[in-house]
């Protein structure tokens, strides 16, 4: 799926491909990569999708007596549907990045949000699709399968404790729009954000909580088809990235009570990384951390290292919440990292995306970027390169095929221009390069050499 985005911010105009697995974004500070971001976090987001779309209610209570049921796809539906969630995206930038509505108004006046394919391209794409896609609600589980070329889905309940009237509400109300986000945005349904101020969220949350301190907004022209999705929703005090990084904090004790399929994966980085386990205290719902030197000392997450503050939240996420094709977002994923373990970050990150993750990445760190690079490289299948992988230590499944990353540089034009372009960086089996990484690299050892050799020899190079 190709999206643009014009006019947003400093953006003057953006087009990302999300079929890609692995995207990068760098440029200069201030370009509008976060911006870009959090846009396509909100896109993406399934508590934002509207729940005005309904089941007969027959088919509902089949459901439930049954256990299966199949629908018939209306595919002029679902494009609908998708067309008017990009628009209610468009409405509500206000609230995505916590900035008055009156003022939005006028800052987002001419923003564009495209999602660059015809009807008739998605409606050939949806009819392609197969797909197995489980996903649970409480104490429920559900299995939603689609065939290639086939007009209906088979819809499952898997697992349940009780049938009552909250499953049935459920199944009327919002599992039909969990549906159609499902086929409207394939093979994305789930996102997950860790932002630059993911170091505070733990450690300032009870302070911060939306919950205790924010009000709420009161129910003004929300229709009663989204009253449960409006709910009383919080206060735009932060950009909702944080306000959702906050309430994941606020829920560590429900959130630690399942294991994802990614929680052995998890405990690689932990393991690699960390050095330590991370863990939720059952008793006050806070972060701690066991190092492996130390097992019998548990580290408050204020008592903790920066790297522990850094990858903390990803851990936790991974471990509980995490499921195939969640699209997730990690600003500047080098903060407080040493070179070393930047390098071997990357690598994990690129683990993720081999297994059925996929990831938007921000970064200033030329050491990923490279060894984004190197793995880009040691997946050729030249004479040699299987030799230099085994000798570097490489694992096959941190291979990263060229064909499923993309990079893009965010900058301005000239030294004039006002807005910034997303310019999509070209990748071959080499990887890519990043201009503005070059050009600084470049300017530093000119000068270093000049000095070097001014003290040395008493002239200067240049």
């Amino acid at each position: 799926m190709l999206i643009q985005i014009k006019e947003l911010g400093a953006i003057k105009e953006a087009n990302i491909d999300l079929d890609k697995k692995l995207i990068v974004f760098c440029g200069p500070n201030g370009t509008g990569k976060t911006y870009m971001a959090y846009i396509l976090y909100s896109l993406y987001k399934i508590e934002n999708k509207s729940i005005d779309i309904r089941f007969p209610e027959e088919s509902s209570k089949k459901l439930i007596e049954n256990d299966t049921i199949e629908i018939e796809l209306k595919l002029d539906e679902i494009w609908n549907y998708r067309i008017k969630e990009v628009s209610n995206l468009k409405e509500n930038l206000w609230k995505l990045f916590a900035i008055p509505e009156s003022i939005a108004k006028d800052f987002f006046s001419k923003t564009e949000i495209n999602l660059l394919e015809t009807k008739e391209d998605f409606i050939k794409k949806i009819n392609q699709l197969s797909f197995d896609e489980h996903f649970k609600f409480q104490d429920y589980g559900f299995q939603i399968l689609k065939l290639s070329k086939s007009g209906t889905l088979k819809l499952k309940i898997k697992e349940h404790t009780i049938k009552n009237t909250e499953l049935l509400n459920f199944i009327e109300i919002i599992l039909p729009s969990r549906i159609y986000t499902i086929l409207a945005f394939y093979p994305i349904t789930f996102t997950a954000f860790f932002p630059i101020e993911r170091n505070s969220i733990f450690t300032f949350n009870n302070e911060l909580s939306g919950n205790k301190n924010d009000t709420y907004a009161q129910f003004i022209n929300i229709s009663p088809l989204n009253l449960i999705n409006a709910n009383f929703q919080r206060s735009a005090r932060y950009p909702e990235v944080i306000r959702d990084s906050l309430k994941n904090a606020e829920e560590l004790e429900l959130t630690v009570k399942r294991n994802s399929e990614y929680f052995d994966f998890a405990s690689e980085i932990e393991s690699e990384l960390l050095c330590g386990k991370v863990i939720i205290n059952q008793e006050n719902g806070r972060v701690e951390f066991i190092s492996n030197k130390a097992t019998n000392i548990k580290l408050s997450f204020n008592q903790s290292s920066s790297i522990v503050k850094t990858l903390a939240s990803l851990v936790i996420y991974l471990k509980h919440k995490a499921s195939k094709n969640d699209l997730i977002f990690i600003d500047e994923p080098e903060l407080n990292l040493h070179p070393d373990n930047q390098v071997k970050l990357a690598r994990i990150l690129s683990r993720m995306i081999n297994n059925g993750l996929r990831l938007v990445v921000s970064t200033h760190s030329d050491y990923i970027i490279r060894e984004f690079n190197n793995l880009v490289m040691v997946s050729s299948t030249n004479n040699g390169v299987e030799e230099l992988a085994k000798k570097y230590n490489y694992r096959k499944d941190e291979f990263i095929n060229k064909n499923e990353i993309g990079a893009y540089l965010f900058n301005y034009k000239n030294k004039n221009s006002s807005k910034t372009e997303a310019k999509a960086i070209k990748i071959d089996e080499t990887g890519f390069e990043v201009e503005t990484f070059d050009e600084t690299t470049e300017k530093l050892n000119i000068v270093s050499d000049d000095l070097f050799y001014t003290i040395k020899y008493g002239k200067a190079l240049s």
